[in-house]
């Protein structure tokens, strides 16, 4: 019985085989057969349609095909599927190379990523921005911070030397979810901010107040110290690799335009991500 059971089960095997093997494929000859046996050229376009092809559209190819009263509308499309192919193919290999121009944004490239190398990483909202103050007899200081909600970013990252990329656009007139990438230049004018963390929450600084003796002065925008360093590197136009020399630490990041401090209606996202145990 268990040999009538294998014996089946073999023979499953080279049936399967053998149908893989006849798999319908158009080639150039093929479509000279169909033309030369009279089909019309809307059948044999439907056929290309409906079947795996591969077509060599050469030079020397369109000579044979035209030779062999393959008409023109027939060829047109076996051109034009050629070229469908190459596309779908090229946009398949672009997806994953950080050195081709992608949508504006920034990336994170793992190139040890099975399915997906090249990861942008989405914009959250600063949910809200305080402003405290302290001060003894006049003398004191104080600042402001944002909030963003949520005690953990969505893009966790497991490894704590990631490499980022980042993608500029030149449009005069950006949508407002491109507005940093074509008004900025470079990643020069992005900060990197380690944030504090609670279990609702994470906050940044982002400005300081001073006064003493009847004065007072202060800042906005992310002040110096709480900027965390990195190295750029200009691959092409447009596009930079973002790398570190110090291994960041466990914990919650974001990338955020420094030019004007994040609140509540203006520059008010962020690109978060984290950071956990490399050996998760």
């Amino acid at each position: 019985m268990r040999t009538t059971a294998l014996f089946f089960f073999f023979l499953s095997l080279l049936f399967f085989a053998n149908a893989q093997s006849n798999e319908d494929i158009l080639t150039n000859e093929t479509i000279i057969q169909l033309s030369k046996i009279g089909l019309q050229p809307s059948v044999i376009i439907s056929k290309i349609h409906s079947s795996i092809t591969k077509f060599d559209v050469s030079t020397d190819a369109l000579i044979k095909l035209g030779n062999s009263s393959v008409s023109a509308e027939v060829i047109n499309e076996m051109m034009k599927v050629n070229s469908d192919h190459k596309s779908v193919e090229l946009t398949q290999k672009d997806a994953n190379n950080p050195n081709a121009m992608h949508a504006p944004g920034i990336y994170y490239y793992n190139p040890n990523d099975p399915e997906k190398q090249l990861r942008k990483v989405d914009p959250t909202v600063v949910g809200s921005t305080e402003t405290h103050a302290a001060s003894y007899y006049g003398i004191g200081g104080g600042g402001s911070k944002s909030n963003i909600s949520g005690g953990e970013s969505k893009f966790q990252i497991y490894e704590t030397a990631p490499t980022f990329y980042f993608y500029f656009e030149e449009n005069a007139n950006p949508v407002m979810s491109n507005w940093w990438f074509a008004t900025a230049t470079s990643p020069n004018e992005f900060a990197l901010v380690k944030l504090n963390e609670s279990k609702k929450s994470r906050s940044f600084q982002t400005g300081m107040v001073s006064s003493g003796g009847g004065y007072s002065g202060g800042s906005s925008g992310i002040p110096e110290k709480v900027k965390l360093p990195f190295e750029y590197n200009e691959v092409s136009p447009g596009i930079y690799s973002i790398a570190f020399k110090k291994p960041l630490k466990p914990g919650e990041y974001c990338f955020v335009y420094a030019s004007a401090a994040p609140d509540r209606y203006s520059n008010n996202k962020v690109f978060d991500f984290g950071i956990t145990n490399a050996n998760h």
